[in-house]
């Protein structure tokens, strides 16, 4: 149950970017947006340019897809998650950047907050890993 807890403050996010980060692929209207004064904000570093960094990004969006069944929906450098896990709304953002990846989520309150930003940095690290090959 913890765990489900965990994934919906991953999930519950708002858009990263500002207007001078936004790529011309993602001037369409954004899925949805949460409001940026209750959010969890995550950075990872890695050492990739920003085309690969989005393949393993996607490795580890597919990884959620199969296991709970979460969407995503790419936007140029972001992508967009929505699904429920153990029937727990959740939404989120990761923005994809050289050698930077963004994540935002909707904080959950205290006792959450920093075991849900463990779980998503510790995801971000294990596939943006130079040596982390998805089989």
């Amino acid at each position: 149950m913890v765990r489900a807890a965990l994934l919906s403050v991953l999930f519950a996010t708002t858009a990263l970017a500002g207007p001078d980060e936004v790529s011309p692929e993602t001037s369409e209207t954004e899925p949805f947006t949460l409001e940026a004064d209750t959010s969890l904000t995550m950075t990872v570093g890695h050492l990739f340019d920003r085309a690969v960094a989005r393949e393993r990004v996607g490795y580890l969006l597919a990884y959620w897809a199969r296991r709970f069944g979460v969407k995503s929906e790419w936007r140029g450098d972001r992508v967009f998650l929505t699904g429920r896990v153990w029937g727990i709304e959740i939404r989120a953002v990761f923005v994809v950047q050289d050698h930077l990846v963004l994540a935002t989520a909707h904080d959950p309150g205290t006792w959450l907050a920093s075991r849900a930003r463990d779980y998503v940095n510790r995801k971000l690290r294990k596939y943006l890993h130079p040596t982390y090959d998805d089989p």
